[in-house]
């Protein structure tokens, strides 16, 4: 019985000093993404984007984020519509790939107003009563800077798929365009209780992906 109960307290500790190991590691890092969030940082916004060597998609691969990561910066190369963030990669220099196209990061405290704006929607169907009811609260939209402002057009497909299903459904699209004149968009389904007339909405055609 006492071996038993030495053992016991002896795994208890052991716990306990996991437990202190972990807590102490967590405020510790907690203090770290404190501090790099006083200055320029990106935060990422996907898993798996690849974090390089140097600022060309064939340099070598020196690691993957997580969605969440945030990463120091203290430059970035911007080449057409993609941004090479410089950042501190556990004391390393290593970069990392954005885009105008597809946002990956999410750009903060920015000396310069070069980050994209960003647009989040939390379900596939946008359920609406009319055309004119059409609203922007389910959305969640960021940017760098104030100012922003948010458009949309509402595009109607039609036809018969490969299988001869009738297809009959509407899209709509928001574009958020920032101060300096960039922009993204993105495309949701969306359905109506009352038909949307004909005038008020686009061919699916049209519709740049």
């Amino acid at each position: 019985m006492k071996k038993f109960l030495i053992i016991i307290v002896f795994l208890l500790v052991i716990a306990g000093g996991i437990g202190v190991y972990f807590f102490i590691k967590d405020k510790k890092e907690e203090e770290r993404i404190a501090e790099i969030k006083k200055g320029w940082y990106v935060e990422v916004l996907v898993d798996d984007v690849n974090i390089r060597a140097k600022g060309s998609s064939n340099s070598k691969i020196l690691g993957k984020t997580k969605k969440g990561d945030i990463y120091a910066v203290s430059d970035v190369d911007i080449i057409g519509n993609t941004y090479w963030y410089k950042i501190d990669y556990n004391g390393t220099l290593a970069f990392i790939y954005n885009s105008s196209k597809y946002n990956y990061l999410k750009d903060v405290n920015n000396p310069k107003d070069i980050a994209t704006p960003t647009i989040k929607y939390f379900t596939e169907v946008y359920y609406v009563d009319s055309i004119n009811d059409i609203n922007y609260d389910h959305l969640e939209v960021w940017d760098d800077r104030p100012g922003y402002e948010i458009s949309h057009k509402v595009f109607h497909e039609t036809g018969v798929d490969i299988n001869g299903n009738t297809i009959d459904q509407y899209w709509i699209q928001y574009t958020v365009t920032d101060k300096a004149g960039k922009s993204s968009s993105k495309v949701q389904k969306i359905v109506f209780n009352k038909r949307p007339s004909e005038e008020l909405v686009y061919d699916f055609k049209e519709l740049e992906r």
